[in-house]
């Protein structure tokens, strides 16, 4: 029935506007580049204002064309309050900016990896908007799965030597081990992997048809095997903390939880596939410890019979798999307990302890991860110095990168983030700017696991914000994949649109 109000024109306008703008993020944003690796930040950064910028545009256009009708109120959508929480954010950050002392930085965040007022203004802007509209996620995430598989594909061909796009070829000889696909920087390529797979395992595990089996099966043995590769000890902080999280995503649907060890079947038997090539195969750039553990023959192969093992298993009382979930939410939060315990243990009273290869992940001194230890000790201090109003405001974007001009941490490089997401925006939008993005993420996960049951599409998605925000105790925010996750926390809290009925064809048990 074609629409006959001009409310419900505006309704379909923006539907398709929606869904075109997600596919074009989804898709295009973890792609797109000019001038290889040498400009990758501010061309990723450019395409999502530009595409952002545009999809507001069009939908203030649609509402103009399709005026409400006389007499006929549109509905009053109160704000998410993710939404508001992240507006809150911008004006504290607006606050903190004109508290800074270096207010040429503040806009472009240009020593902040670009994520100064502008970038948050739309990020908050993009969740606004999508938390005011219905959202058919049909297609966008199957933008996203397949912008994955393309983005680990080009992974796996650049850790082997092969260089199709010639990405490479000028790039310092020191540089070319840790630059991967058309994300550039293997932290960079880890975090973007990290939202990545989940999704696409998220796809593999509602599909409904035989082809669409195959097909996001096909997606998740690319994005498998490009996440392997990822070079990264965040990528796979990340990885480990989607595999604990998804269940919680799945216990209303045993189908789905019936599924998932296979997905997991398909990710060791790509495991064990890279390590038998990486025998025969020269490496061009670096991989992580657990990438490498975790492709030995002698660990891929058990641990994907056993997960195969258990997909195959019949499934007992699948009605009482929905009361099970807070008993695993319990186990999970008293799991992480007492692992926050040990590590508090093993760097006290329990120093002494010998730990073998696990004491450089559990043991923290000034060069844990990279030198991280010894930059969050200098963000510490240096947020210690703040005066009060800077330390609940922030003390603006580049803030860091000029502290560390007057005393560099290192000799050969500048320091203008801290390595980790959370002690980054302490310092940059203070005390009640972090309050609020962290009370935007935490509305973000509640809206996406409370839709969980009734909307499959929005499960690995939602397991993907938790695993950015896992990953981002020792990353960074930037534009090759932070846009994507806020963009997710929009999804997360917009108002979902029913899929249709699939067609009838081949089912998949």
């Amino acid at each position: 029935m074609q629409p006959t109000t001009n409310q419900q024109r505006f309704l379909r306008a923006t539907a398709i506007l929606t869904a075109v703008y997600l596919c074009a993020v989804f898709f295009a944003l973890p792609l797109v580049f000019s001038n290889f690796y040498f400009n990758i930040t501010e061309t990723k950064q450019t395409f999502f204002m530009v595409a952002s910028g545009a999809f507001v545009l069009l939908l203030l256009f649609a509402r103009i064309a399709f005026l409400p009708d006389y007499g006929v109120g549109a509905r009053r959508v109160p704000p998410h309050p993710a939404a508001l929480a992240l507006c809150g954010l911008f004006v504290v950050s607006v606050v903190g900016a004109l508290l800074s002392r270096y207010p040429d930085d503040v806009f472009w965040g240009q020593n902040n990896r670009y994520q100064g007022l502008l970038t948050l203004f739309a990020y908050a802007l993009v969740v606004l908007v999508l938390s005011r509209r219905k959202v058919d996620l049909r297609w966008p995430e199957r933008a996203l799965a397949l912008g994955a598989a393309l983005v680990g594909l080009l992974g796996l061909l650049n850790h082997f030597g092969a260089d199709p796009l010639g990405f490479t070829e000028n790039l310092r000889k020191s540089d070319q081990g840790r630059f991967l696909s058309t994300i550039g920087n293997a932290d960079f390529y880890g975090s973007y992997l990290v939202m990545a797979f989940p999704a696409t395992l998220g796809v593999f595990l509602h599909a409904k048809t035989l082809r669409g089996g195959v097909l996001s099966g096909l997606a998740l043995v690319c994005v498998s095997f490009g996440a392997l590769v990822a070079g990264s000890d965040s990528a796979a902080l990340g990885l480990l903390a989607g595999a604990v999280v998804f269940p919680l995503a799945l216990f209303t649907d045993a189908r789905a939880m019936r599924r998932l060890p296979l997905g997991w079947g398909i990710f060791f038997l790509c495991a064990f596939v890279f390590g038998l090539l990486s025998r025969r195969l020269p490496s061009a750039t670096y991989l992580s410890y657990f990438t490498t553990l975790v492709s030995r023959p002698a660990v891929a192969l058990p641990l994907a019979a056993v997960m195969l093992l258990l997909w195959r298993l019949p499934s007992r009382r699948p009605e009482r798999l929905p009361n099970r979930k807070r008993a695993y939410g319990i186990s999970l939060a008293a799991a992480l307990a007492l692992g926050l315990l040990a590590l508090v243990l093993l760097n006290t009273a329990l120093k002494n302890l010998p730990l073998g290869g696990l004491d450089r992940y559990l043991r923290f001194s000034e060069s844990w991860g990279t030198d991280r230890g010894k930059i969050w000790v200098f963000v510490s201090r240096f947020y210690a110095s703040l005066p009060t109003a800077q330390k609940l405001f922030g003390a603006g974007s580049g803030a860091l990168f000029h502290a560390d001009a007057l005393r560099p941490l290192f000799s050969d490089a500048s320091l203008d983030t801290a390595h980790n997401e959370y002690l980054q925006y302490l310092v940059t939008n203070g005390a009640l700017g972090l309050l609020c993005y962290l009370a935007a993420l935490g509305f973000a996960l509640r809206s996406g696991f409370s839709r969980c049951a009734a909307q499959p599409a929005s499960r690995g998605l939602t397991v993907a914000v938790a695993a950015y925000a896992a990953q981002a105790l020792v990353n960074i925010a930037q534009p090759a994949s932070t846009p994507l996750f806020f963009v997710l926390l929009g999804v997360l809290v917009s108002r979902v649109e029913p899929p249709a009925r699939p067609p009838d064809e081949t089912t998949l048990p």
